[in-house]
């Protein structure tokens, strides 16, 4: 999943990030939270290397869908 980031567009992974940082403040597990946590991460270097502007995980979960694609 992670070697192909380059190909999606920025709206892409904006909602990806959003996706992954509600279900990381949702998840109940240790496991699905940390994943997310991990995703969170790449899609924001991934962001910030195209000079995007990225939100902290705390505005962009309102933005998202637990379980939404992008998230683990």
């Amino acid at each position: 999943m992670f070697d192909k980031l380059d190909e999606l567009d920025n709206d892409t992974l904006y909602r990806y990030y959003a996706n992954a940082s509600a279900t990381f403040f949702g998840a109940l597990g240790h496991s699905k939270t940390h994943y997310n946590r991990v995703y969170v991460e790449r899609y924001c270097a991934e962001l910030k290397l195209r000079k995007e502007e990225v939100p902290p995980m705390s505005v962009a979960h309102k933005f998202g869908v637990f379980n939404g694609e992008g998230s683990y």
